[in-house]
């Protein structure tokens, strides 16, 4: 999820910049978001995270389980997007000039930074929150074998500090990785973007000599290949790397064909009256002509029709629930799995998520109005923070989420709020107004900590970062 773009203070935006990478960020931002969102009430109200048909059925048939609204409750499958957007980020500057005598130490000075632009952070969080425990500061209900491995708060600080240690090797180690669990649940994707940024750097490196042209014809098959077998975020990266690559391509071939044009006006928004059309279409009379623009309008309409089509698909693979098993309106995806997947839905779900992810960032980036709503202002701001947001949040929710929404539901009902089936039996308007006011609240909470996060934590990390990679460095 972190990239290179999270420089400065609350980083603005470059000019320079293509307008095409600004979107990342604002879907970035708004993945960050949705995974704040949901993490507040996940453990609490659950009907949203499953399917419309999910038993029984008095308490679920809810809108809110149907897409296009239950993109805001899949947690799970902006993870999933994390890994695409930061395939790209990652690579879109090394790529630019593979021919470059400097690439070898521009990848060796990318993968020195991209350690410590994950870790550092993630240290600083993961202190913090032992910090707190350790201080019995904490409102939280945490899962038992969680508990029965933590040292006791409130004594034997050394315990404490090693916990923290182990915890943070088992994280570092990427390639007998085992989700360590601890007091930030959410941290468990730090390891797969270390391990992802390093897939991208090792193929950048062993296809730096290859033509262009088969760049794009390999990495798909690659991506394909680790799909198949199971690594959902490794093809993430990859796909990443791959939409980072075919706009590289682009962006080259642009000016060396007078009809490059009119094969990317579709990209860069420009009108049809602006279009050169190739010289040659001249030498031919004016049937023909005409026959051939009728013939490449009607390819550019095919062309598009099915880039929404992979846009509607990728959205609805985006919106598939955690019941545990494909739900109707899913079912038919069981067609297609391969033998690898079987029937385990912790490996299949996060693959049609993935390949969901995968084909949403492709169809958004060749659709300019799609990415305009992504380039808005607030949408930019929650890319700029999304770093720090996502690390964060857990952490707010446990210090205070429960007793400020026990104290919102006694004043609004006069009841105490025993657990979420008695709240909501007992006074359903208290209930889902308590959470409304809880989420508006905490929610100003955590993007205000966020905001400071970046600019005092996470912008240290990127500058010392860069320290240590030019005093490593014999250039």
């Amino acid at each position: 999820m972190p990239d290179e773009v999270h420089e400065g203070k609350i980083p603005r935006s470059d000019p320079l910049r293509m307008e095409r990478t600004r979107w990342l960020d604002g879907l970035r931002g708004l993945a960050a978001g949705i995974v704040a969102f949901d993490h507040l009430f996940m453990d609490n109200i659950w009907f949203p995270f499953v399917s419309f048909w999910t038993n029984p059925p008095e308490a679920n048939r809810s809108l809110v389980q149907l897409p296009p609204i239950r993109i805001l409750f899949s947690a799970h499958a902006m993870v999933t997007l994390f890994m695409v957007i930061s395939g790209y980020a990652i690579s879109v500057n090394l790529i630019k000039d593979p021919k470059s005598p400097n690439l070898l130490a521009r990848i060796s000075s990318a993968i020195v930074r991209r350690g410590f632009r994950i870790y550092l952070p993630m240290l600083v969080t993961a202190g913090i929150a032992q910090l707190f425990y350790f201080l019995n500061v904490y409102h939280w209900e945490f899962d038992e074998a969680l508990v029965a491995e933590l040292p006791r708060p409130l004594s034997a600080p050394w315990a404490h500090v090693k916990y923290l240690l182990n915890y943070m090797a088992q994280n570092i180690n990427i390639v007998a990785f085992e989700p360590p669990g601890g007091l930030n649940g959410q941290l468990w994707t730090m390891p797969l973007e270390f391990r992802g940024s390093n897939v991208v750097y090792l193929l950048i490196t062993g296809l730096s000599t290859w033509r262009m042209k088969l760049k794009l014809y390999v990495l798909p098959v690659i991506g394909g290949f680790f799909i198949w077998y199971g690594n959902w975020d490794t093809f993430g990266f990859i796909w990443g790397l791959w939409l980072a690559q075919r706009a590289v391509s682009a962006t080259a071939n642009s000016g060396e064909q007078s009809n490059a044009e009119l094969e990317m006006a579709e990209f860069d928004g420009s009108h049809n009256s602006t279009v050169a059309f190739p010289g040659t279409l001249g030498h031919f009379g004016p049937g023909r002509r005409f026959g051939r623009i009728r013939m490449k309008n009607k390819k550019l309409i095919l062309s598009r029709l099915a880039k929404a089509l992979t846009f509607v698909l990728g959205y609805y693979l985006l919106c598939l629930g955690s019941d545990g098993i494909l739900p109707p309106g899913y079912q038919f995806l069981s067609a297609l799995h391969p033998s690898r997947w079987k029937d385990k839905w912790h490996i299949y779900h996060w693959c049609w998520k993935s390949i969901g992810s995968a084909m949403l960032v492709y169809a958004i980036g060749e659709f300019p109005t799609l990415q305009r709503p992504l380039t808005t202002r607030p949408v930019q701001y929650l890319g700029k923070i999304s770093f720090a947001l996502y690390l964060l949040h857990e952490t707010i929710y446990q210090l205070w989420r429960n007793p400020f929404r026990n104290f919102v539901y006694l004043i609004l009902s006069g009841s105490q709020y025993e657990n979420s089936g008695q709240a909501s039996g007992a006074d359903p308007f208290a209930f889902y107004l308590t959470w409304y006011i809880t989420g508006a609240v905490l929610g100003v909470v955590t993007i205000v900590a966020a905001h400071y996060y970046t600019i005092h934590v996470d912008n240290r990390c990127v500058a010392l970062a860069k320290r240590v990679d030019r005093w490593l460095s014999f250039r």
